[in-house]
């Protein structure tokens, strides 16, 4: 029986409060304090009980949180529940993620109405042996080895309390992506429930990027990127497309699978590097158990076993939990992916198909500025909302035809920066770091380079056309222009040896590290 509980009404909130030695959990009620007046007020008892029976719902809720759950928390569960706040893991449902695209609540829709257990803003708590026994039915569906403890207790505090509304929007943002992972992923016989791993990396956020500079659903380094075939330039970003990582993601997966035989360390890999986790499998003496070396690994690392469970949890008990999905623009099945076979920008689909720019941006992340360029060996890839696909189909040359001269010059620029990067700056370009100076433009600083503005934007990958005094720019000066943009036309369009030899290669690395484990021994991916 709880002792010592106060039951009283916030007058400056509307809040109901359950209180216990210091420890105070608001419980919103779905009552204003003008509705509630009369309770306060002297009533005769018929119209008492009327009342009582208008709140019937509160007083419901008030009395499930109290027998449910002990609202004293230890010393130690406190600790721990901060720790899991303050883990890196976490840092992706941070407030940074409100200002993103895919984040922001115009893109949302509310869930449909109906079906509601508690009130809007309540939100439950359960005892460790209710975490305990759900977490062991879902542990019976898995090869995962799911358990509860207090490391995962804190986490599904991260989620289920401190950052419901994030959560709800990411449980919008699955019906978006889980289908694709779901599909790659059984095709490398990796288990269905490594899909919340994602969760856990970007909060679903194709554009994420780590404190490390891990970027996209499955936040790949840029080292790691390349081995398994994705390409990062000024104008394309293959770790934001999410067939492309997720496909790499799942390479990745079954590769340090094949090389420790247990997914939650394969989990541990993935985030820390194997050369991390082998080292901590020789610290606790040669065990290859994730709780046995879990004092041996990376602090960021210890973490991120007991995320991964608790976001299992959330994503299976958000009812419970008085969790709504809000719902995205796009579903996965309201899409598809379709070849582009010459030079193609979004203004175009736009003003042929009336396709909306901030829709083309959200579905294909990867083209940083709006082009889709020409391809080199095979076709690039378009994700179309499906009621735009068949007009594209039909209409295809005359898109391409459209104001085809805007789309020559960004191809013009994309070949010369492409050639500049891949040669590393050679003969035929400079770089050069320019700082800006107060009161500078960066139409002046353009000008003074004798480039294009869409140029400086797109090797610095601006956001705007803002400048700061004091801010870092990457310039690349051509050196011999015509030749220089010659010869990287002909890269583009013609000279399918380089470029085709470079996507084999980078696409067939991952086979390599499966016969002799060096490469995916080296990767770290500490972030």
């Amino acid at each position: 029986m709880v002792s010592k509980v106060k039951l009283g009404l916030d007058k400056r909130s509307g809040f109901v409060l359950i209180a216990r030695s210091g420890y105070v959990q608001a419980i919103a009620s779905f009552v204003t304090i003008e509705s509630i007046a009369p309770a306060i007020s002297p009533v005769n008892p018929t119209q008492l009980v009327k009342i009582l029976f208008q709140f019937r719902l509160l007083f419901l809720c008030v009395l499930l949180q109290v027998t449910a759950f002990p609202c004293v928390s230890s010393g130690a569960d406190q600790e721990t529940a901060q720790s899991a706040r303050q883990s890196g893991v976490s840092e992706m449902l941070g407030d940074s993620l409100l200002n993103t695209t895919y984040f922001q609540d115009d893109r949302f829709s509310s869930a449909e109405p109906g079906g509601d257990i508690y009130p809007r803003q309540f939100i439950p708590q359960f005892s460790d042996s209710v975490y305990t026994a759900r977490i062991g039915e879902l542990a019976k569906k898995t090869q995962f080895k799911l358990i509860y403890n207090q490391h995962v207790k804190g986490f599904i505090r991260v989620y289920a309390v401190d950052k419901r509304k994030m959560v709800s929007k990411v449980l919008g943002l699955t019906k978006v992506y889980f289908p694709l992972f779901e599909e790659k992923l059984r095709e490398h016989n990796i288990p269905s429930e490594m899909k919340y791993l994602a969760v856990v990396e970007s909060a679903l956020n194709p554009t994420a990027v780590s404190r490390a500079g891990a970027r996209g659903l499955w936040q790949f380094m840029s080292g790691t990127g390349k081995m398994y075939g994705l390409q990062s330039s000024s104008f394309i970003e293959d770790r934001y497309d999410p067939y492309k990582e997720t496909v790499a993601a799942c390479e990745h997966l079954h590769d340090l699978y094949n090389m420790f035989g247990d997914w939650f360390l394969v989990l541990a890999a993935y985030n820390a590097g194997a050369g991390n986790v082998q080292k901590a499998i020789r610290a606790a003496g040669g065990a290859r158990d994730y709780w046995e070396i879990w004092p041996y690994l990376p602090q960021e690392t210890r973490g991120y076993v007991p995320a991964f469970i608790a976001v299992t949890y959330v994503m299976n008990y958000y009812r419970e939990h008085n969790i709504k999905p809000a719902e995205p623009g796009y579903l996965y099945s309201d899409t598809e992916r379709i070849p582009v076979n010459a030079a193609l920008s979004f203004e175009q689909l736009q003003e042929t198909l009336g396709v909306p720019i901030d829709d083309l941006k959200f579905l294909n992340p990867q083209y940083k500025i709006g082009l889709i360029p020409a391809p080199a060996a095979s076709a690039n890839m378009l994700r179309l909302p499906k009621k735009y696909v068949q007009a594209f189909t039909q209409k295809e040359q005359e898109i391409y035809a459209y104001h085809a001269d805007r789309v020559a010059e960004k191809q013009r620029l994309y070949s010369m920066v492409r050639n500049m990067e891949d040669e590393g700056g050679g003969s035929g370009s400079t770089r050069k770091a320019h700082v800006v100076r107060k009161g500078e433009t960066i139409a002046g600083v353009a000008r003074k380079y004798g480039i294009a503005v869409s140029q400086l934007i797109a090797w610095n990958e601006l956001k705007s056309g803002k400048l700061k005094p004091g801010q870092k720019l990457v310039v690349f000066k051509a050196v011999k222009y015509r030749s220089s943009s010659k010869a990287s036309s002909s890269r583009v369009k013609g000279k399918k040896g380089v470029s085709k030899a470079k996507a084999v290669k980078g696409g067939k690395v991952h086979k390599a590290a499966k016969g002799k484990g060096k490469a995916v021994k080296a990767v770290h991916r500490r972030k």
